[in-house]
């Protein structure tokens, strides 16, 4: 997903500060202690963006929080959401926001818990949110002197997966000694894994560790490597070596800095009147369908028309299904959650038996395991083409790939 990009400017405002568009150079520092924390309840890509905006925005000099304020404009194009704002849409995300919670290792050996967030408040005729930094994060963002990591907000805004965020922050930490080596078990847990989540190595490794190296080798200033340190058969710890690329920065900005051309309204309603033209006995408002459109586009950017009209088809195919909109609403809510586990979901991977119940163990197991033979996976990606091809000819839909 291509995630917008908004210049900060810092502005003393009757104790707020507000969000414009203007420099490039703003950073994100935090004391190394909060870098090292362990996210119990992990921040979403877009909630990270939103943490770390916020962090921009404090001067070396602040002795304390102020409310930090975001226009819904930028608020939305700083998520990388498409069509016009819609406040219900950030409310949700700002709600979610606040019920997460990090735990911050303690020089005496315990532990801090608390959440990023103490108050939002959205200021009506102006259409802005305000934010604020729980008191207790005030040692880990305001006049830092020593043991703390600094970076240029514009490298973690270009990043699209929670676990590359985090990994950034993480190599960033250790960009001078140029290594780091930490326990695979410690590493799941500062990237939010807890429990049995990944509890393979080779599924941890496959589906966050790799693509988080390469997404922060390709989109930031550094370059990461990493080899593996066993016990026994067992990896037990990985041993990252870092340099810093200061000329892929330049690259970044010049992207970043560059404006996307927005889709124009009229295309996101032409959109939606083919979909209804799909569905049978019932519709898309304008505000289910931007809803259900962005939560697409999320997940399959740029094919999410032809996922769609693949999942309304079925929809209407299928006995039993009582209430289409709300099947649609919560399958899209189960793709979501295995996109964000880094596992890559069209309608077409899951057999017809398991549309009706998500999740993970819902997915077929040439899915979950990828060592099939070639011929397998070849025969798989034609059936899908064939399938996908058959209900674009039936829309009368070009396909350009």
């Amino acid at each position: 997903m291509v995630i917008g990009f908004v210049m900060f400017k810092r502005m003393n405002y009757h104790k707020t500060k507000e969000v414009c568009f203007l420099k490039k150079e703003y950073y994100v520092a935090q004391d190394n202690q909060l870098v090292d924390a362990r996210h119990k309840k992990p921040l979403t890509v877009r909630e990270q963006k939103i943490i770390l905006t916020m962090a921009s925005m404090i001067e070396p000099s602040d002795e304390d929080f102020t409310e930090y304020v975001i226009s819904i404009k930028e608020f939305y194009e700083m998520l990388g959401l498409r069509g016009d704002p819609h406040y219900t849409q950030l409310k949700e995300v700002v709600e979610n926001l606040m019920t997460k919670t990090i735990e911050i290792p303690q020089e005496d050996g315990g532990w801090l818990l608390t959440h990023w967030v103490s108050t939002a408040r959205y200021i009506p005729g102006k259409g802005a949110i305000r934010l604020k930094f729980v008191p207790e994060l005030k040692p880990y963002f305001l006049q830092l002197k020593n043991q703390y990591t600094s970076y240029k907000l514009s490298n973690v805004l270009s990043l699209g997966s929670v676990y590359s965020i985090r990994l950034y922050e993480l190599m960033r930490r250790s960009l001078y000694i140029g290594k780091r080596e930490i326990l695979v078990n410690e590493l799941k847990l500062k990237f939010g894994i807890a429990g049995d989540s990944y509890k393979q190595y080779g599924h941890f490794k496959a589906r966050v560790l790799t693509p988080a190296v390469k997404e922060v080798n390709k989109q930031t200033d550094l370059q990461v490597s990493f080899k593996e340190i066993k016990k026994g058969r067992s990896v037990e710890r990985i041993e990252f070596i870092i340099q810093h690329a200061p000329e892929k920065e330049i690259k970044i900005l010049e992207k970043l800095n560059k404006p996307e051309q927005p889709k124009k309204q009229s295309e996101n309603e032409d959109i939606r009147k083919r979909l209804n033209a799909l569905a049978s006995d019932y519709s898309f408002n304008h505000i289910y369908f931007t809803e259900m459109y962005e939560g697409a586009l999320f997940i399959w950017s740029d094919d999410a028309e032809k996922e769609l009209s693949m999942l309304i088809r079925y929809v209407n195919e299928e006995e039993g299904v009582k209430n289409p909109l709300g099947f649609i609403k919560i399958k899209l809510q189960e793709y979501g959650e295995l996109y964000q586990e880094g596992l890559p979901v069209t309608f077409a991977d899951l057999k017809p038996s398991q549309r009706r119940t998500g999740r993970a163990e819902k997915i077929p197991e040439w899915f979950k395991n990828r060592s099939a033979t070639n011929e397998v996976e070849k025969k798989i990606d034609s059936n899908i083409v064939e399938e996908r091809q058959k209900l674009l000819n039936e829309l009368g839909i070009k396909n350009d790939q």
